[in-house]
């Protein structure tokens, strides 16, 4: 990264997928906010270097650790996302045809280990291959398949179940 205006540049492109990962993560909208502002300031106040082929992947750790230092640091109430705080973070402005099964799904994703919940949405909602993912998560291949993998098994159970 040169100066401002590169960061400038990475923020335009980036930060709609970092806030929509930051909000997939800890499920409240101010929080999710927090999440893209700090990533943005660490990188800007440690003046990094960012290859531009890994820009997002490196954008997302820094994203995730930022949100794994607060929840250490404190617990705090969490609140439900909504279909529609969902939707708007898409870029989306409807809400599905099916809204009662994405309510349940958004749910049943925030019940999921962070783990688990990281890899999946970093899988689906933002399209990483396993090998990215594991370098965002700092996990083996092996482990981003798996983790995905298990994600997703606990979310068709959990419709399952909401079916029956």
């Amino acid at each position: 990264m040169k100066g401002e205006g590169d960061l400038e540049a990475i923020y335009r492109q980036h930060a709609p997928a970092i806030f929509r990962f930051a909000l997939g993560l800890c499920r409240n909208r101010a929080e999710a906010e927090d999440i893209v502002s700090d990533t943005f300031a660490r990188v800007l106040t440690r003046g990094a270097t960012i290859n531009a082929e890994t820009t997002r992947a490196y954008l997302l750790t820094v994203a995730r650790n930022i949100f794994i230092d607060a929840k250490r640091r404190s617990v705090r109430h969490r609140h439900a996302l909504t279909e529609l705080e969902y939707e708007q973070a898409r870029g989306g402005s409807e809400a599905t045809p099916d809204s009662a099964r994405v309510a349940h799904a958004l749910q049943t994703l925030g019940l999921l280990p962070e783990g688990e919940r990281s890899a999946l949405l970093l899988r689906v909602d933002h399209g990483l291959s396993y090998e990215q993912i594991a370098a965002t998560l700092q996990i083996s291949i092996a482990a981003a398949k798996v983790r995905v993998h298990r994600a997703r098994l606990r979310l068709a159970r959990a419709q399952q179940e909401k079916d029956q």
